[in-house]
């Protein structure tokens, strides 16, 4: 065989083409199976990252469902307060209304008046009246005479303001004298008051006359009766 430097141009060349296929070769198929990893990588690499995501969706997906969860519960806590609390109120309306009935029946049932007095009388005999009528439970009081609608224990009572001196107002009851405001000449006015507690019956009635006459009367005196028993 010729040495290689008895070898022609041509066969030298040839040879240097073989080496470089070879070597080409080699380097082709390293380079190929190189970016074959890199592309298995990379696809492993992208199917992980949409995993991952999948999964942090899922679970983000859980939390809103537990919050929701917890806030409905928490909603459904708030309205069974109110509707408790609007059926509360509606008992207590209901409880109000009944008191106020009840309330009511009791003024409707209480038997009892006060009234101011007032006016000049001439005679010891004239029965006083009532210039004010300030309340009159039962409607027992005409502003003259008390009539008793029930039996029972009543108390009057009355003062007096006058300019007569001296001067005085008796407690009837029927024709029987019971007690006498008297009052003594104290200038510009008299004053006295006298009580009296007494059973009446159906139609009994009680007022008032003049202990002296002529009498007059300043308006705010008053008489006043009221049922106790």
């Amino acid at each position: 065989m010729d040495s290689p430097t008895n070898m022609t141009p041509f066969v030298k060349c040839l040879i240097f083409a073989v080496v470089c296929l070879i070597i080409g070769g080699n380097c082709g198929d390293h380079s190929l199976d190189r970016r074959t990893n890199i592309a298995k990588r990379s696809d492993k690499n992208t199917y992980y990252n949409i995993y991952s995501k999948i999964n942090a969706m899922e679970k983000d997906l859980k939390n809103l469902e537990t919050k929701l969860l917890k806030r409905t519960k928490m909603l459904r806590q708030v309205l069974q307060s109110v509707i408790e609390m609007d059926s509360n109120l509606g008992l207590s309306d209901e409880n109000l209304k009944k008191e106020g009935k009840l309330a009511s029946k009791k003024n409707d049932t209480a038997v009892g008046f006060t009234t101011k007095l007032s006016g000049s009388y001439n005679s010891t005999s004239s029965i006083i009246q009532g210039s004010t009528i300030l309340f009159n439970g039962g409607n027992a009081y005409n502003g003259t005479l008390f009539t008793c609608p029930s039996p029972g224990l009543y108390l009057f009572h009355v003062s007096v303001l006058t300019y007569t001196h001296p001067g005085g107002i008796w407690i009837y009851k029927n024709s029987q004298q019971l007690t006498l405001a008297y009052a003594s000449y104290i200038p510009p006015f008299n004053g006295a008051a006298v009580s009296a507690a007494v059973w009446l019956d159906v139609g009994d009635q009680v007022y008032l006359r003049p202990y002296s006459s002529p009498f007059s009367l300043h308006g705010n005196s008053a008489f006043t009766g009221v049922k106790v028993h």
